[in-house]
């Protein structure tokens, strides 16, 4: 009997200790779901982790860099850029459905002609993307973010462009974390971005607080098609990108010789990233036409050619922002000289040496005329056989000889 009695203390005090623990465990998650329901706060695995975030209970501000690849010598076209965001159904880390009902209005940047590349692009930067934007509850939104394809027109004549404009094409989810205050209402507690991609993608890290640099786009033109980016009358889609012209003078010039050149063209760091990269050029001389294959590494083409006296070389198309080095070979008896047009302001070469080699280098081509004549001059031939720069020395020779005559007579006749 005595035994019975204490294996039943026993068993009644294993079965309270359970049912104390039980309750304990009870009364700590009702405890956490009132305080939730108190605070109003859904928890969210992603919102520590969040790369913008709210300071206090004032909503987070976020904003959209964008970036426009343009090179130098081109006039920036009057565009405008929007960016739109479209709600996304799905399933928070918390179990949570997304919330909807909230629109983001489209939000825009602007550029002109008076807006000026800085290496190669032009950024600016969105308002708040949330400023005309109001949430009434907590929860988690959800956003697709794309560019829209508008808001630029290509310079067109006779049904041909000269100009392209490359859009972004990538898209991005933005999540919103919206949470209660303290004494009422809601705030945007922090936000992120990731890129829609087939794998799952890090979050996009702002370039400073609250600023993504999401969308870049690429703006290109042709070299020397639009002489006056003012006038649209003007614009010629047929004009060749470079003309350099030989040009040989001189009385004594040999017009029928062959002057030998080397040329290298780079092309501008933003043909990577156009719309239609430029592979391939084109280049004729004389009744020849060849075209050149871009080296991809270097983006640049190195090309050796003969010009007479009056022939071209020319390069049909090239993107405004290329740049060109030629150098012809030094002649016996020739001085180079050049004078050249690069977007379309003239400009004297520097002035060349006798018989050498001579360079006009790291030239321009712009969205204006580019052309080049390189001139050759000879001295001319005095009909004695004698140069005219040797006829200081031949008056001095001779004044010696006249002087040593009269004083060779002045000693006989003493």
């Amino acid at each position: 009997m005595i035994i019975m009695k204490k294996e039943n203390k026993k068993i009644k005090g294993i079965i309270m200790k359970k049912t104390f623990f039980k309750k304990l465990f009870t009364a700590s998650i009702a405890a956490i779901t009132a305080l939730s329901v108190f605070r109003g706060v859904p928890t969210f695995a992603d919102d520590t982790s969040a790369t913008t975030m709210a300071t206090g209970e004032a909503n987070a501000v976020v904003k959209i860099r964008k970036t426009l690849n343009i090179a130098q010598g081109i006039t920036t076209p009057n565009a405008t850029f929007t960016f739109k965001f479209t709600e996304k159904s799905g399933t928070s880390s918390n179990g949570a459905p997304y919330e909807k009902g909230v629109n983001i209005p489209d939000i825009s940047v602007t550029y002109s002609k008076t807006d000026n590349q800085v290496n190669d692009k032009i950024e600016k930067t969105t308002e708040n993307i949330f400023g005309n934007t109001t949430y009434k509850h907590a929860g988690e939104y959800v956003y697709d973010v794309r560019e829209d394809k508008s808001g630029w027109t290509a310079i067109e004549k006779d049904s041909k462009k000269i100009d392209a404009m490359r859009y972004d094409e990538r898209t991005y989810e933005m999540h919103v974390i919206v949470k209660n205050k303290a004494n009422g209402g809601v705030y945007i507690s922090s936000v992120y971005f990731k890129e829609n991609k087939q794998s799952n993608t890090a979050k996009v890290q702002p370039s400073e607080t609250g600023v993504y640099n999401l969308f870049d786009n690429t703006y290109t033109k042709d070299a020397s098609r639009d002489p006056k980016p003012d006038d649209p009358s003007k614009v010629d889609p047929t004009a060749n990108a470079l003309t350099i012209t030989k040009k040989v003078d001189g009385a004594s010039g040999d017009k029928t010789k062959d002057f030998h050149f080397h040329i290298r063209i780079q092309l501008p760091s933003t043909n990577k990233t156009a719309a239609e990269p430029i592979k391939n050029i084109v280049v004729q001389h004389g009744n020849a036409s060849h075209e050149l294959a871009v080296v991809a590494a270097s983006e640049s083409v190195d090309y050796d050619f003969t010009l007479k006296h009056g022939e071209t070389f020319t390069v049909t198309q090239l993107p405004a922002g290329s740049k060109y080095t030629v150098t012809e070979t030094g002649v016996p008896g020739y001085t180079a000289s050049s004078v050249y047009l690069t977007n379309g302001t003239s400009t004297n070469g520097a002035a060349g040496q006798l018989g050498q080699d001579y360079k006009v280098e790291n030239i321009l081509l712009g969205e204006k005329t580019n052309n080049n004549t390189v001139t050759n001059k000879i001295n001319d031939v005095t009909p004695t056989g004698l140069l005219i720069d040797n006829l200081p020395f031949i008056l001095m020779i001779g004044l010696g000889l006249a002087g040593f005559v009269v004083l060779s007579k002045k000693r006989r006749e003493a």
